[in-house]
Formats: structure tokens, C-alpha cells, sequence
């Protein structure tokens, strides 16, 4: 029968603070686990979780205890209690200490690569809402001038002088709509030169993005080494039960 560690509790990993601001959805109160088929189901053991039953067969996935084994309420969802106890002793301070490092990569990685894709859809929302009201500002100016130039042709001859002082008006008028109009093609210009340098900045935020990528493979890669070495040291342990178990059947003999 494996050995308990009564004296370490399910708070001690290094990464809760971090783990505590960043996830917000609502999750169970023990640690994160993973499916290990070789250790699942309820336990025959006699410890019992606040509601007095069997405890879980669970195998950590989170932090520095990551593949530890330990045993916690089976119950499911809002049910659940905080109940645990370990299975495997505490990992080495190395290990510990590279899947902290690991963890914490991971999870800023996931941030940055968030970040900039909500930077870049603010911006972009930002623009095309600018752009729409210029092209109401146009729309309107275009039928003011429309309606000017309706005006000046169905002027009659009769009323030259009192029309003549009501063109130079209208000139005048046009003359101020079209720099009105010379100006919003300035600014449509400028959003133009902001959208490229936008456009630029995507660019260079997908490079980043490739270069990320190759991060997040690399620490897959050494994710996979500290698996296999987590694996050989579950086999050992392993290895130390048996060789103990057949040790107390020879002095039982």
C-alpha cells in the first residue's frame, strides 16, 4: 500500500497566486487534474472526504506537483469538497522549481498573443467606425452642393441683381463646402497612411506571433522531456513499492 504525506496540503504550489489571476472561470476545489488510466476510479483505502465517502483516484496537472497523485472527493461539480490527500511525496526541488518556470511560460505566452489580437480589433473597429462618419459628412455635403446648384440654375433673369447677390452668396457657401470637403479628403488620406501603418504593425504582430509559435514548441518539447521524466519516476516508485512489499512478505515468512 502506497505511503501518505498527511503533512502538505493542496495550497502549497508556487503557481496559485498566478493561476488566481488569471483564471476566472469557476473551477473545483481541488488542483487541475489529467487522465492517468493506471490510476483512476474510487480508492479501497480507509480515507474518507467531508461527506464520508470513498475518496478519487486523481493525477495533478497544474503547477509544481504536476503528475502527482493524490486522492480527493468524487463528488461532481458545486458538491465537491477541498478534501485531498496526496499520494506521491513532494518532487524534487529541481523538478519543482522547472515546472514552475514551465507553467509561467505558458501562461505568458497565452497572454501576450490575447493582448495583441484585442489591440489590433480595437484599432481596427476604431477606424471603420471614423470612416463611416466621414462618408456621412460627404454624403451630406454632396447634397448640399446638389442643392445649391439646383437653386443657381432655376434662378430667372428678372431678378438678376437680387440672384447676383445671392450667387456670390452661394459661391461663397460652395467655396467653404469645398474646403470642408478638401479637408475630409485630408483625413481620409490620414486614416488611409494610419490604416497601412496598421496594417504594418499586424504584419510585424504575426511575425511575432510565428516567432511565438516556435516558443510554444520548444516548450512542448521540454513539457514532453519532464513527462518522460516524471514517468520514470512514477516507474521507479513503483519499483520501490514492489521491492518494499516483497521485503515484508520475506520477514512475514
Amino acid at each position: 500500500m502506497p505511503s501518505w504525506d498527511d503533512g502538505e496540503s493542496s495550497d502549497d504550489s508556487l503557481l496559485s497566486e498566478f493561476a488566481d489571476g488569471h483564471d476566472l472561470s469557476p473551477r473545483p476545489p481541488i488542483p487541475a487534474t489529467i487522465l492517468e488510466p493506471g490510476f483512476t476510479g474510487y480508492d479501497d483505502s480507509d480515507f474518507r472526504c467531508k461527506h464520508d465517502m470513498p475518496m478519487y483516484r486523481y493525477v495533478c496537472y497544474e503547477g509544481e506537483n504536476t503528475g502527482r497523485k493524490f486522492l480527493g472527493c468524487g463528488c461532481k461539480d458545486d458538491a465537491m469538497c477541498d478534501k485531498i490527500q496526496w499520494v506521491d511525496g513532494p518532487w524534487p526541488v529541481e523538478l519543482r522549481q522547472a515546472l514552475c518556470k514551465l507553467w509561467l511560460h505558458y501562461e505568458h505566452e497565452r497572454d501576450s498573443r490575447i493582448h495583441g489580437n484585442v489591440e489590433y480589433a480595437t484599432k481596427n473597429y476604431q477606424l471603420v467606425l471614423a470612416k463611416r462618419d466621414l462618408e456621412k459628412m460627404n454624403l451630406e455635403l454632396h447634397k448640399q452642393l446638389g442643392n445649391a446648384l439646383e437653386y443657381v440654375a432655376e434662378v430667372t433673369t428678372d431678378d438678376l441683381e437680387l440672384e447676383t447677390a445671392k450667387r456670390h452668396k452661394a459661391e461663397q457657401e460652395l467655396a467653404s463646402m469645398k474646403e470642408e470637403r478638401k479637408k475630409m479628403e485630408c483625413s481620409i488620406t490620414t486614416l488611409l497612411e494610419e490604416k497601412k501603418n496598421l496594417e504594418c504593425h499586424v504584419a510585424r504582430l504575426n511575425e511575432e506571433n510565428k516567432k511565438l509559435e516556435g516558443s510554444v514548441a520548444t516548450v512542448k518539447d521540454e513539457k514532453r522531456k519532464v513527462e518522460f521524466y516524471v514517468a520514470d519516476l512514477l516507474k521507479l516508485a513503483h519499483d520501490h513499492r514492489a521491492k518494499i512489499k516483497k521485503i515484508a512478505e520475506l520477514c512475514e515468512e
